[in-house]
């Protein structure tokens, strides 16, 4: 196979994208008491889809760096902690925040008008990044769902890459095939449609998407080759943002995967285009933090702030929306320059000491950093 292309500027640029229409979403939550609020969640519900895109990036930005590099155990091993020391020191500091609130609701040192959010029964599915397959809905920090999400595509990653290796157009199959037991199983079970789902079969949800990116990866070359559609990318990232909330969500699903198509095809063609110029993938190192806080900083400013002024600010969450934006932004630089990379960093170096001590292990490439 021919190496992947350098850059992956557009994907990179979707990402952070994507997380700040996340953000949106649940931000307006918080503000639906006022007319603003209400009808930015009524036009922004389609942008939970937005998470849909991140598996897609995944698969293709982790078959880019790994699919030559899960041959066997030693290599598996490290794979999946690197994954896990990108992924997991983050999701536990995020949940610490919240048993701390969790423990001063159960002890009555603090209040909430939603207890159903702090379960200290799904306390195990959140340490053993489970939550997607049986956690309770919406609780903790709970954007993390996709993250136990993610963390079952990756364990599949290694058995995918060795299905594919020698007849790469199996990876159609594994496309298909979860997709379609997926939609048999809202059919027959009568459940929400699959593009829904969060903690109760959410890891499934996320396979065929990842599987989706892993195909891009390995069918790059003809993808990069096809025909050029100037503005496509932005047209329909706008499209879709301003009229996705008209469409079912399997609609919705689908138009998101085909967003994610026109950035793999830009970046497998190398070419710049507008939505390359403006730039968004300068912060794409920012998606996970920006990701994994932005409910944290909406607790703290957004509930505990809000509470405490609204005896003299009446409209204090709407007042105060700006300047969660404001410390979301403070925090996720902060986040990834001194928790994020050190940790990472550290646990890298430590594995490779222990399990790789004389093998010419490369410092972390700069892509992992942002996967």
């Amino acid at each position: 196979m021919k190496q992947a292309t350098s850059s992956t500027s557009h994907l990179d640029g979707l990402r952070i994208v994507a997380a700040c229409a996340v953000v949106v979403l649940h931000y307006s939550d918080y503000l639906k008491d006022h007319a603003v609020g209400r009808f930015m969640v009524d036009h922004s519900w389609h942008f939970n889809l937005f998470v849909d895109l991140f598996f897609v990036v995944s698969g293709f930005v982790i078959a880019r760096l790994y699919f030559d590099s899960v041959g066997d155990a030693a290599s598996t091993g490290r794979f999946l902690w690197r994954r896990i020391a990108r992924i997991y020191p983050l999701h536990l500091a995020t949940l610490a925040f919240y048993v701390v609130i969790a423990l001063a609701l159960h002890s009555g040192l603090a209040r909430t008008d939603n207890p159903a959010r702090y379960p200290l029964s799904d306390l195990p599915a959140q340490l053993l990044l489970l939550h997607a397959f049986d956690g309770e809905r919406l609780t903790f920090n709970f954007p993390s769902w996709s993250l136990s999400a993610e963390m079952f595509c990756y364990l599949l990653f290694p058995l995918v890459a060795a299905v594919t290796a020698r007849r790469k157009g199996l990876i159609i199959a594994l496309v298909v095939l979860p997709a379609l037991a997926n939609s048999l199983y809202v059919a027959f079970a009568g459940t929400e449609p699959w593009a829904d789902w969060i903690n109760k079969g959410g890891a499934f949800r996320a396979l065929p998407g990842f599987n989706l990116g892993v195909a891009c990866y390995l069918f790059r070359d003809r993808i990069a080759g096809w025909p050029v559609m100037p503005g496509a990318l932005v047209a329909s990232l706008i499209a879709f943002v301003m009229l996705g909330w008209l469409l079912s969500p399997m609609a919705a699903l689908i138009a998101v995967y085909a967003i994610a198509l026109l950035a793999i095809q830009s970046d497998c063609a190398g070419r710049v285009t507008l939505f390359s110029r403006l730039g968004f993938d300068r912060w794409s190192s920012l998606t996970y933090s920006c990701y994994m806080l932005h409910i944290p900083v909406a607790t703290v400013v957004l509930t505990f702030a809000a509470r405490l002024l609204s005896p003299i600010l009446p409209d204090a969450k709407l007042l105060l929306a700006p300047v969660a934006l404001v410390v979301l932004a403070a925090a996720s630089i902060a986040s990834f320059n001194y928790f994020e990379t050190p940790i990472r960093r550290y646990l890298t170096a430590a594995f490779d000491r222990r399990f790789a001590p004389t093998s010419a292990v490369s410092a972390i490439r700069r892509q992992e950093t942002a996967t």
